[in-house]
């Protein structure tokens, strides 16, 4: 999912939880400039950033990551992947593929050093 998309949801779910750009972007301890661009998919969005946004406004992570559409089947008999069978599937992804789960991975990071403090 791309940044305009990611913003979209973002500025339907401070409408929806009637916030004004300047209220959220004050919450979140940023410019309204900021959020403004974040909403309009003109800024480059972390999944830290995008996890503090859900929070304010009520919603979960995934609602700003994930499409609309119905996620694919989960494969029952292996609900754990191995290291090896992640890195096989990487050549496939596009570049923006591998941007979003570089981001992701950034995040992954970044909740586990905040997490043993």
């Amino acid at each position: 999912m791309g940044f305009k998309e990611i913003g979209k949801k973002i500025q339907k779910a401070r409408e929806e939880k009637g916030m004004t750009q300047v209220g959220l972007s004050k919450a979140l301890g940023i410019t309204q400039a900021a959020l403004s661009n974040y909403e309009l998919g003109k800024r480059r969005l972390y999944l830290h950033q995008i996890e503090q946004i859900a929070h304010m406004l009520g919603k979960t992570l995934d609602y700003f990551i994930t499409e609309q559409q119905l996620s694919p089947p989960v494969n029952n008999e292996h609900t754990g992947r191995t290291r090896e069978d992640l890195l096989s599937r990487l050549p496939h992804l596009s570049d923006e593929d591998l941007s979003e789960l570089a981001q992701y991975l950034d995040f992954l990071e970044w909740r586990r050093d905040h997490d043993e403090q």
